[in-house]
């Protein structure tokens, strides 16, 4: 008989701000236009599944609102596959009620006791695995999962600034880590300084005022010194397939997540999906640029604002670099 734990934690972005509060309040437009938080290393894999990750990542549950989806009916996608392979997972489906849109739930312990092949009407049983994970202080398998629910068949209304913030702090939710709310809300108290002092456009490399440099150099140093002990992102594409989302908008909406979230990195699998080809080159590029999360997120919006307008009839990525190749 397996012994240990498993442990299931319901995560919140409040609606209300209350100083008293233990946890973040929900952000809206500006805190995501004035972010000044360094866009974390992106690692894109064309093969492989979350689940066999090769190291120790917050490994991402395409999630229906409801915990486990169809996993006790005839579904068979990303979310009931995990919850077949482990199966203590059904546990959280009997006390776990739906997510809002500011909730997200994170599992930690969950043994894995199956292997498999194929995928929907493909999937199949293929044997016994033996989970070789090592386990915490607590007696938990150091697999973690968090479960997050996207936007269904959200055809163009996933372009709207409403629904583009809707889906970023579902993310932001799903990866944060709650042991580091003291540096949250350091970056939370800092950002809203920002704000406050009426700032719309982002920093500038030339040009700068010594304030801002001051303001870099140290936000800069906060993100080094949290990341230190932190646990990356294992993630893919993530409301899209059944779902219907835009992979190349979803893609960035996690980046943009992990990296608020400081996460020291994203993993992400395209499962060689064909409209992401080119994510490699995309994220190289941008990396490049050095754009922290400010500058990306307003960039996204001008993306879907032309996309909403019937301006840009192409896809985020070739949008933003015309000469990829078609």
């Amino acid at each position: 008989m397996p012994t240990g734990s498993v442990s299931f934690e319901r995560k919140l972005l409040s609606l209300e701000h209350h100083p008293w509060q233990s946890f973040l309040s929900y952000p809206y437009a500006d805190f995501w236009t004035k972010s000044t938080i360094p866009l974390c290393p992106f690692q894109v894999h064309s093969s492989g599944l979350i689940e066999d990750h090769a190291i120790e990542a917050l490994e991402v549950d395409f999630a229906n609102k409801y915990l486990g989806g169809g996993a006790l009916h005839r579904g068979c996608v990303q979310e009931e596959i995990r919850f077949m392979i482990n199966p203590e997972l059904i546990a959280g489906m009997l006390f776990l009620p739906s997510m809002a849109d500011n909730e997200a739930i994170e599992i930690v312990g969950a043994e894995r006791f199956s292997d498999y092949t194929g995928y929907a009407s493909s999937f199949r049983f293929s044997g016994d695995y033996v989970d070789k994970r090592s386990v915490d202080f607590l007696g938990r398998r150091k697999t973690r999962i968090v479960a997050i629910d996207a936007l269904c068949s959200p055809r163009m209304k996933q372009y709207k600034l409403k629904y583009l913030i809707r889906e970023t702090n579902k993310a932001f939710c799903g990866f944060l880590d709650q042991s580091k709310y003291s540096q949250y809300k350091r970056i939370f108290k800092m950002n809203s300084v920002q704000l406050n002092e009426g700032s719309s456009l982002p920093i500038k490399a030339k040009g700068e005022s010594r304030t801002e440099e001051v303001r870099k150099s140290d936000e800069k140093s906060w993100r080094l010194e949290d990341c230190e002990n932190y646990i990356g992102i294992a993630t893919g594409n993530w409301g899209c397939g059944a779902f219907g989302g835009d992979p190349e908008v979803k893609t960035i909406i996690q980046w943009l997540a992990a990296s608020q979230a400081l996460r020291p990195f994203i993993s992400y699998y395209t499962f060689g999906l064909e409209a992401l080809q080119s994510l490699a080159q995309v994220t190289q590029w941008i990396i490049l640029q050095k754009w922290n999360v400010g500058d990306l997120w307003n960039i996204l919006i001008e993306y879907s604002s032309q996309k909403l307008r019937g301006e840009a009839d192409v896809g985020f990525f070739a949008w933003l670099l015309p000469s990829l190749p078609k």
